[in-house]
């Protein structure tokens, strides 16, 4: 038993952990749009607001209130030379053909950070940018959604015991299964033990809970983060799991009522 708590510990260990978050962001990165909201954004925080303004989309040009707008963005921006400017989201949607570019990049400066996000529509040269948002931040994204347990609170503590003893139940009543005698589908109970039904997610970082019914999980139990983003902890009931070990005893009578049934062959002298 022992030995399956160690084994559980580690692999939830291999699951949580992430491999690297920029690395992932580079492979995906669309170039050349990412160098393209990258120098919109460079223009808004330095003030230089004509080549910006004849990047935008119609819609936004025609807006009376886009200078004024615009010059709020750049009052986010503190003084300065970033220390540090790197690209912590990107999404592309293509749809008949026309591409859509969602990019956000994190300016370090001295007293805190910058979060910039740009909205970019088409290819070439009839790019243009569709939205902007900028915003300050006392932390840097890392380290506001960093997977740690200091300053937690004990709801923090429980999920995290729960995606650990959920999966480790689901192992237990799989070989469990495997060495119990079972007359019919056996398969099928194997089967169902590694699976946990209806999920509640944990935002490890916000502490919001959200639900979805009608899902299931192998093993019963989830991490996942999407680069520089919070940790979303899922955790299923391990229905499987806890309905083998209730019937477990009936399967076993009935394996050896029907071992004992079955026609003894003849004796040979």
């Amino acid at each position: 038993m022992v030995s399956l708590f160690r084994f559980m510990i580690v692999c939830t260990c291999l699951c949580l952990a992430a491999c690297s978050q920029q690395a992932m962001i580079d492979k995906f990165t669309p170039h050349p749009a990412a160098e393209i909201a990258r120098s919109v954004l460079d223009q808004v925080r330095k003030g230089d607001m004509e080549p910006v303004k004849a990047k935008l989309d119609d819609a936004l040009r025609q807006d009376p209130s886009v200078e004024a707008k615009l010059k709020e963005l750049t009052g986010y921006f503190p003084s300065g030379t970033p220390r540090a400017v790197k690209l912590v989201g990107t999404n592309t949607v293509a749809v008949n053909g026309a591409r859509r570019y969602d990019l956000t990049y994190e300016y370090e400066f001295a007293d805190g950070w910058v979060l910039g996000n740009v909205v970019l529509a088409g290819e070439g040269d009839a790019v243009r940018v569709e939205g902007m948002h900028v915003r300050r931040m006392t932390q840097s994204l890392e380290q506001q959604n960093a997977f740690t347990l200091s300053g937690k609170g004990p709801v923090h503590w429980v999920v995290l015991l729960a995606c650990i003893a959920i999966p480790a139940t689901c192992i237990y009543a799989f070989v469990l299964c495997l060495r119990t005698p079972i007359t019919r589908r056996k398969w099928l109970w194997a089967v169902g033990t590694l699976l946990g039904f209806a999920t509640l997610r944990f935002n490890w970082t916000t502490g919001s809970f959200d639900f979805q019914l009608l899902s299931f999980q192998l093993f019963g139990a989830s991490g996942f983060s999407s680069p520089y983003g919070p940790m979303i902890m899922g955790m299923s009931l391990p229905l499987g799991a806890i309905w083998f070990l209730a019937c477990r005893s009936g399967l076993m009578a009935n394996a050896a009522a029907t071992k004992a049934a079955a026609p003894v062959g003849p004796e040979h002298a």
